[in-house]
């Protein structure tokens, strides 16, 4: 019996009435209809589950598991087959389900006999279930009553409510009380300031989520299939003990029945197709043949059915003892035999003797000197031996199991089969192993596979896959599909097979991450790949050992003729080359229907092609009208600009006296004399011509954000008191890792390095800020290393850019001017410099904090000019000691100091 300390008292847990679980629980608005009296049946349309499920639960729906799991408890019913997931629910309906949770109807008095504060206005039949929570210390009376006229009970239980009551039912209200930590939601301010403890403590046991964006959402309603998940999380808690519920060893396992050993008993339970299978760790529903033999699982149901079944752990509960048999006493005694000792094993009238084929045999029968396999159970303490099995002699048989190992210097492999005992046999030349029809070898044997094997005279006959684990397969790339979703590839024995690519799957060449574009599949000589094939046969990863074809990046025309068909470049070496077009190629310029006879106008001299060629004959071709690269030569004589491209080529590109427009962020009527060598660049050709068009300088600039307009896709920042308006998709923005977070990601007076292409956005990315304390200056090596706000040191060197000292706004020269124990910010610059602002440090007693405007109040002496309100940072650091806290938490007279940057707080400490 599980037991809780509440203020109230101790709350048991003891064993849901039956008589009383009947009472459903219905959704706000009367969509579900509750039974008259707690003794009274549940209506005659009302069920735990239907043999198909609720109907408006789908298979694959985000609460499908929680649902199913109360449901089966008896926690929750549906009504005609439905429940309402989408439905809210109330405050007394959720004091109902509490109730249930927690196994102590039994104690429910009657209505007439609840007493309830005045003010707490409750429907007649939820009276009892009320009075209870109150006894029980789930809602205190202080903190429950009516509003506005509005009975309380029907009133919609809000999240920040339900978490509150999942803390107390699962004895954690100490936690909650006890923890100062403020959440890390966007909106933690939205919370009360007397639930952030309990929300706090539900997160951090897993039993509460947040929303989208970040958001707690406090004060939003709560869904049937919401309070379902969290109860249902919050079961890992406590130990349930519901009416028709089992936890323990699977004994017993038929395609009907369920057997399970529990407490030194045993329950069955029928299985059926309304029988429902997950996993403890996954939402996500398993198939029926995922229970195994001697795991532990929990089952629960009415009358004998299983309604649910989940794995609570997937090990199995066994181990096999192999050895030489010796003899059986008439005490139920075997003794084995080894070299230096006779060991005896006790078994029972339900101890299963077989023979090599499976067959069961009787003990005497066994010769002494016979191979035996002992299956010991290890989940009771007794080490009951479950069967023994001759495994020497001849075997011929048909059976399923899972693969162990597999020696391929002996030849053997060894399974654990149906009966749970391992087994090792030889292959032969004449083996036979298939996968989904096709024909595999030794080396594709995995271990952990799911197989059905056939064995005749000692000797593996076939193996037959049925469900696979990874592996790998090298192949000829034959063809891709349009779309990416398939690969055909061609095997060592020239058999094709086609493969589904799986969403997300990696190709590497060269060391290097590339795409399925970047593949080359073709009927003579594509790519030769080592696929790696996951347990459904989809393509996990490609990756290419070797190709014959050639592919060059940024070669130029050289000549090209029509009548032939061929084509003369020079790659960016100077090596010269000659390829075939013809109507295969694929061929990629500014059309959407490319044809051969539309691109030859666009194959002139000097023109930028990327294409990919096996032997002379060209199997794709893109012509180039846009480079990126870094700035190696700006030559006017020749009115060229020479590039580096990123994968380390060099192309010569020409520009025009007047046609090239160039342009830099912040730089009017720009030219092509404001590119200097080292610039980055993105350069665009004309589409009919090879002289550029277009030179954008990419930049990267450090502004602090004022206020965003996500909708119109709108970064307003200011640099400098200068105010700007900048165009920036929601898909640009990244945080300081480099991942994409959007608008929702960034906050009003943060800082952001912003990259321009030219005038136009390329990327904006959150500044590499750290507030910290000094730790040391080493002015020698010119290094500064800081105790970061998240517990972390971090050291900034030189060597990376100069190091800077900032305080209030004015440059400061000299590492010299930092010391240990200085407060500061450090802000790395797009140039690689780190500017490190020094903080003021004031000491204050707190008086309120106004979330709306984000000002910190203090109390100052009166008639005194000295400042009372400071602006909060977005990203202010705020904590006592070293445990993060919210501002929210401190109360009036808490002594704080404000570490300040032009009397803005970045930091603040309370004592």
């Amino acid at each position: 019996m599980q037991q809780f300390k509440y203020n109230s008292g101790t709350f048991k847990m003891k064993k849901v009435v039956p008589a009383v679980l009947a009472v459903m629980m219905g959704a706000s608005g009367g969509s579900f209809a509750l039974a008259a009296e707690t003794t009274a049946p549940a209506p005659a349309a009302a069920t735990t589950t239907a043999a198909a499920g609720f109907s408006d639960v789908k298979s694959g729906y985000w609460a499908e598991k929680h649902i199913y799991k109360l449901a089966a408890q008896g926690i929750v019913l549906g009504q005609n087959g439905q429940f309402k997931p989408a439905d809210n629910i109330t405050r007394q309906e959720a004091i109902t389900m509490a109730i249930r949770f927690a196994g102590v109807e039994g104690e429910l008095g009657t209505a007439e006999a609840a007493v309830l504060p005045e003010g707490l206005t409750v429907s007649n039949y939820f009276k009892p279930y009320v009075d209870l929570a109150l006894d029980k210390g789930l809602i205190k009376s202080a903190e429950e009553k009516d509003i506005d006229g509005k009975a309380w009970g029907t009133q919609a239980a809000s999240r920040e409510w339900v978490t509150k009551i999942l803390v107390r039912a699962i004895g954690k209200e100490s936690e909650a009380l006890a923890s100062t930590e403020a959440t890390a939601f966007a909106d933690n301010g939205d919370i009360a300031k007397e639930s952030v403890g309990y929300v706090s403590t539900a997160v951090k046991l897993g039993i509460a989520q947040g929303v989208e964006n970040n958001k707690f959402n406090p004060s939003g309603s709560v869904t049937r299939a919401q309070m379902a998940t969290f109860f249902s999380r919050a079961e890992s808690y406590i130990t349930p003990t519901y009416a028709g519920m089992t936890t323990g060893i699977v004994t017993g396992l038929t395609a009907n029945s369920l057997t399970i050993y529990a407490n030194g008993t045993t329950a069955t339970y029928a299985l059926g197709a309304g029988t429902a299978y997950f996993t403890a760790d996954s939402d996500a529903k398993v198939p029926a043949s995922s229970v195994q033999l001697y795991t532990k699982v929990m089952a629960a149901g009415t009358a004998g059915q299983a309604a649910y079944v989940e794995i609570v752990d997937a090990k199995v509960q066994v181990e096999t003892i192999t050895g030489e048999f010796d003899r059986v006493t008439g005490t139920n005694t075997l003794f084995m035999k080894t070299e230096s000792d006779y060991p005896k094993y006790e078994y029972d009238a339900e101890t299963v003797f077989l023979d090599p084929n499976g067959n069961k045999l009787d003990p005497k029968s066994i010769s002494a000197g016979s191979r035996i396999s002992l299956l010991r159970e290890t989940y009771s303490g007794a080490g009951k031996i479950l069967t023994v099995q001759v495994t020497s002699g001849n075997v011929s048989k048909k059976d399923t199991g899972t693969i162990t190992a597999i020696d391929t210097a002996s030849g053997t492999v060894t399974f654990n089969a149906s009966t749970g005992i391992s087994e090792q046999y030889k292959l032969d030349s004449a083996t036979i192993i298939r996968y989904q029809n096709e024909i595999l070898n030794v080396a594709d044997l995995k271990a952990g596979s799911k197989v059905g094997y056939t064995i005749e005279n000692n000797v593996i006959r076939t193996i037959e896959v049925t469900e696979s684990v990874e592996r790998t397969v090298t192949a000829s790339l034959y063809q891709k599909s349009a779309d990416g979703s398939t690969l055909t590839y061609k095997t060592d024995t020239g058999a094709l097979e086609v493969k589904l690519v799986a969403d997300k799957a990696t190709v590497m060449i060269d060391g290097k991450t590339a795409s399925l574009a970047d593949l080359i599949a073709d009927k003579a000589q594509g790519d030769r790949v080592a696929l790696t094939l996951n347990g459904a046969g989809e393509v996990t990863q490609i990756v290419v050992q070797d190709r014959e074809a050639t592919q060059l990046t940024a070669a130029t025309i050289s000549s090209y003729d029509s009548a032939t068909g061929v084509l003369a470049v020079i790659d960016s070496a100077g090596k010269p080359y000659a390829f075939t077009l013809d109507a295969a190629t694929k061929l990629t310029y500014n059309s959407s229907t490319p044809t051969l006879k539309g691109i030859e106008p666009l194959l002139i001299k000097g023109r930028g092609l990327n294409l990919t060629a096996v032997n002379s004959r060209l199997l794709a071709m893109e012509i180039v009208y846009k480079y990126e690269g870094t700035v190696e030569q700006v030559n006017a004589s020749t009115m060229s600009l020479t590039l580096k491209l990123d994968d380390g080529t060099t192309v010569k590109l020409p520009y025009g006296a007047v046609g090239t427009v160039v342009q830099v962020y912040g730089v009017n009527y720009a030219t092509i004399s404001n590119i200097k060598t080292g610039d980055r660049v993105v350069a665009s050709l004309y589409t009919d011509r090879i002289v550029l068009q277009s030179v954008a300088v990419q930049t990267t600039k450090q502004f602090r954000v004022a206020s965003m307009t996500p909708g119109s896709s709108r970064l307003n920042v200011e640099q400098g008191g200068i105010a700007t308006s900048l165009y920036a998709d929601n898909k640009l923005i990244q945080n300081t890792q480099g991942t994409q977070i959007g608008y929702a990601g960034l906050n009003p007076g943060s800082l952001v390095d912003v990259t321009f292409n030219g005038s136009e956005v390329a990327k904006v990315k959150v500044s590499d800020t750290v507030i910290g304390s000094v730790q040391n200056v080493d002015t020698a090596s010119r290094t500064v290393t800081l105790q970061t706000s998240t517990g972390a040191t971090r050291t900034y060197s030189s060597a990376a850019g100069p190091l800077n000292v900032v305080q209030n706004g004015t440059l400061i020269s000299g590492l010299g001017t930092l010391a240990s124990g200085q407060h500061v910010q450090a802000i790395v610059q797009p140039d690689g410099s780190t500017s490190f602002t020094i903080f003021q440090a004031v000491s204050k007693s707190f008086w309120k904090y106004d979330a709306l405007t984000q000002t910190v109040f203090v109390k100052i002496t009166p008639g005194s000019s000295e400042a009372n309100s400071f602006k909060l940072a977005p990203d202010a650091w705020i904590h006592q000691g070293t445990t993060n806290i919210s501002v929210q938490s401190l109360a009036g007279d808490d002594k704080i100091v404000l570490y300040l940057n032009n009397n803005v707080v970045y930091e603040l400490v309370k004592q």
